[in-house]
C-alpha cells in the first residue's frame, strides 16, 4: 500500500468498517492523516450521534481516539443517555463509554448543531460549550440545572430548544436581546415566560416559539410577534371549565378582529381533539369532526401556523 497514491489509499480506506479504519490510523502516520483529512470528513462522519450503529463495535479506547481525531470536523452532534452508555453493569464497575464531560472538552470549531439529552447538564457545562463551539447555531438541552446563565456566550445561536429547564427571567431577557434567536422552545420551564417574551424587543425576531400555559391559547403572542410562523403552546392539568373560558375569550377576540385571524391562521393541531376542532371553527378554518373524546386533563398542544408577514405563505 505504500506504493499507492493517496487517491487509491483513500478509496481502500473508505471501504473498511470504522474499527478497521482506526486500526489503519494507528498503523502509520500517512493513513491517519488521510483518514482525518479526507475519509472522516465525509457527511456520515460530520453528523454524529453517540447512538450510531457504526460506533457500537468500538472499544472505549478506540471510541475516545475517534472523537479526539474527528471532533474538529463535526458539524452536528447528538448525545443521548450518556450515563447508561458509560456503564456496562448496574454496579458501574466497567466503564464502556466516557462520561458527559469528555464530550464537552473536545475541539468543536466547526460544530453547527448540538443536542444533549442528559439531566446532569448544568450552567458550567454551558460555559464550556460556549468556549469550544464558536460556530454553534442550534443548541438543544433538557435539564433543571440550566438557568440561562452563560448562554449569551453562544453569540451565533439561532435555535435554542430548552424544555423542562429553569431559565430565569433576567437571563431570558438577555438571551432575547443579545442573541439572533429565531427559534425558541421553553416548554415546561420552571418560571412563566410569556410576559417577558411579550416585553422584549428581541422576541420580535422569533419565527418559532414553544412555551407552556400561555394566555388565551397564545393568541396575544401570535398578535404581538410579527415574524412568528409557528407557535406551540402546551397546557398541563387544565380543567374543562378553564378550557371553556379560554375558548370563549378566544372566540370574542377573533370576532373583534374581523377576518384578521382566518387570514393569518393556517391550521391548528392538538391532542385534545375537542379543543382543536373548536379552535378551528372559531378561526374559520376547515371544520372536522372530533375523532375521539379525550380526557380534559391530558397535555394540550396547539400549533399555529401563521402566514409570512411579507404576504407570502410559509409551508
Amino acid at each position: 500500500m505504500e506504493r499507492l497514491n493517496d487517491d487509491c489509499v483513500c478509496n481502500i480506506l473508505e471501504f473498511l468498517p470504522l474499527v478497521e479504519q482506526i486500526k489503519m490510523a494507528r498503523l502509520a502516520p500517512r493513513f491517519k492523516e488521510l483518514l482525518c483529512l479526507i475519509v472522516w470528513r465525509k457527511p456520515r462522519y460530520r453528523k454524529v450521534s453517540v447512538s450510531d450503529s457504526m460506533l457500537k463495535p468500538l472499544s472505549k479506547e478506540d471510541y475516545i481516539y475517534f472523537f479526539e481525531l474527528t471532533s474538529p470536523a463535526m458539524e452536528e452532534l447528538y448525545i443521548w443517555n450518556v450515563h447508561k452508555k458509560a456503564f456496562d453493569s448496574y454496579l458501574g464497575r466497567h466503564l464502556m463509554r466516557p462520561e458527559l464531560a469528555f464530550y464537552l472538552r473536545r475541539d468543536y470549531s466547526n460544530l453547527q448543531e448540538l443536542c444533549i439529552a442528559d439531566e446532569n447538564m448544568n450552567n458550567s457545562m454551558i460555559s464550556t460549550i460556549a468556549k469550544s463551539c464558536h460556530q454553534l447555531r442550534s443548541l438543544s438541552v433538557s435539564s433543571a440545572y440550566i438557568t440561562g446563565k452563560y448562554l449569551t456566550g453562544l453569540s451565533n445561536l439561532k435555535t435554542l430548544v430548552a424544555p423542562e429547564c429553569s431559565v430565569e427571567l433576567p437571563h431570558l431577557s438577555e438571551l432575547l436581546d443579545q442573541l439572533p434567536l429565531k427559534h425558541l422552545d421553553l416548554t415546561s420551564n420552571r418560571y412563566p415566560v410569556e410576559a417577558t417574551i411579550l416585553q422584549s424587543e428581541g422576541s420580535k425576531r422569533l419565527e418559532r416559539l414553544g412555551l407552556s400555559d400561555a394566555e388565551d391559547f397564545g393568541f396575544p403572542l401570535a398578535d404581538s410577534l410579527p415574524q412568528l410562523n409557528t407557535l406551540v403552546v402546551s397546557y398541563h392539568k387544565v380543567s374543562s371549565q378553564e378550557q371553556l373560558s379560554m375558548l370563549e375569550k378566544t372566540r370574542k377576540r377573533v370576532e373583534r378582529a374581523a377576518r384578521k385571524y382566518p387570514q393569518r391562521l393556517h391550521s391548528i393541531l392538538g391532542n385534545v381533539v375537542d379543543v382543536e376542532v373548536a379552535l378551528e371553527q372559531i378561526a374559520g378554518l376547515e371544520k372536522r369532526h372530533p375523532r375521539h373524546t379525550p380526557k380534559f386533563n391530558e397535555l394540550l398542544k396547539i400549533v399555529y401556523f401563521l402566514s409570512d408577514p411579507q404576504g407570502g405563505d410559509k409551508k
